[in-house]
């Protein structure tokens, strides 16, 4: 479980971190690598994460089917992008799209854990709803 906990904390991250990059774009002067985060906010940490998930559990796992190959190497590609403060080659709508696909990556995350709980007889701690990600 402490894997999927991890990946959903780093989601978390991300998304302050796409917030900060997409404000980038209004003034200049903010930047996400000027904040401090608890995790590596590469796409490389993500694929990190992924490899270390898939070895734990399995591949069916729901983050890792909820988006499209082309999709989660878009993502990986955007958050490199930001973390190597390489603005020439974003834009918002760039920032928006890897909005998009972190929702997707978090519902399929979101499932999995329930899953998980389900599965391992833990007690329900909150209203256990699978969801579809948006389209």
């Amino acid at each position: 479980m402490f894997h999927l906990y991890e990946i959903r904390d780093w989601m978390y991250e991300c998304e302050l971190f796409l917030f900060l990059a997409e404000v980038h774009f209004i003034d200049s002067k903010v930047s996400p690598v000027c904040h401090e985060f608890c995790h590596v906010l590469t796409g490389s940490k993500l694929e990190e994460m992924f490899d270390r998930l898939q070895k734990k559990y399995c591949s069916c796992m729901s983050v890792h089917s909820c988006v499209q190959k082309e999709e989660l190497d878009y993502f990986k590609s955007v958050m490199d992008c930001i973390s190597s403060e390489q603005w020439d080659q974003l834009n918002s709508e760039k920032i928006l799209q890897a909005q998009i696909i972190l929702q997707k990556l978090a519902i399929g995350l979101s499932n999995d854990i329930i899953k998980v709980h389900k599965e391992k007889g833990h007690p329900k701690l909150y209203a256990e709803t699978e969801r579809d990600p948006p389209k």
